[in-house]
């Protein structure tokens, strides 16, 4: 029997190595009972993993590639496709490939981090039974466009308020299943040790704020559910 692997702070679960609340979020037509079960009922959800990105998620075989400039670009992407969550309709030839429109909105509170990107994740179950997974980078900055001092937690000017693209994937196979969702990822920003770290005298800090593998920053993300799509 192999020795069991310690990892330093996460086996004795040390509380510092866990984010200290997300968010879970749904896209439901009204703020009353039967329309927030109606959209679970669906999974048209998303979670953060603290902030207020608002991300949308559509898949389609159609969608214009001019459809982040519409002013009923919400209203099309029901008409002719499916949410997250959903999952895509049949085929409608052997020659189409999905589309899917991602958008999202950075938190809206004050001081808030703007978006780097929107990132889509395509994942299928290979011959071998193996399940395999593509991150594609889809709109905004590959690299993060603004910094932060560590010592004061500010960030210097970059990134977005919004992000919008509608994506093809021209590697699409109509004989394989295939699930895709997608990521926004903030730029970065302090993470929340630093943040109590920094606001202590020095002779008061514990050890862990001069601990060299506990990152200071951090990027955080949005997820949305998965859009499936089965053959037939």
């Amino acid at each position: 029997m192999r020795d069991p692997i310690s990892i330093p702070g996460v086996a004795k679960a040390d509380a510092t190595r866990f984010n200290p609340g997300g968010i879970a979020g749904v896209w439901a037509e009204e703020n009353s009972r039967e329309s927030l079960f109606a959209a679970l009922k669906r999974k048209e959800t998303f979670g953060t993993s603290g902030p207020r990105i608002l991300p949308r998620f559509f898949a389609g075989w159609n969608y214009d590639d001019n459809l982040c400039n519409s002013t009923t670009m919400i209203e099309q992407a029901y008409a002719h496709g499916v949410p997250m969550g959903g999952d895509l309709s049949a085929i409608p030839d052997s020659n189409a490939k999905p589309t899917f429109l991602v958008n999202a909105l950075m938190d809206n509170k004050a001081g808030a981090t703007p978006l780097q990107k929107i990132q889509i994740i395509k994942g299928w179950t290979d011959s071998d039974g193996n399940m395999q997974q593509r991150v594609i980078d889809v709109v905004g900055d590959n690299l993060p466009s603004s910094s932060v001092d560590v010592d004061s937690c500010q960030r210097s000017e970059g990134g977005h308020s919004s992000l919008c693209t509608v994506w093809t994937d021209k590697d699409f196979d109509p004989s394989q299943s295939v699930m895709y969702y997608a990521r926004v990822v903030e730029n970065p920003s302090c993470r929340w040790t630093t943040y109590d770290c920094n606001s202590l005298p020095e002779d008061s800090k514990p050890a862990v704020c001069a601990s060299t593998t506990l990152d200071k920053t951090i990027q955080e993300r949005a997820w949305t559910s998965p859009i499936w799509y089965t053959p037939e």
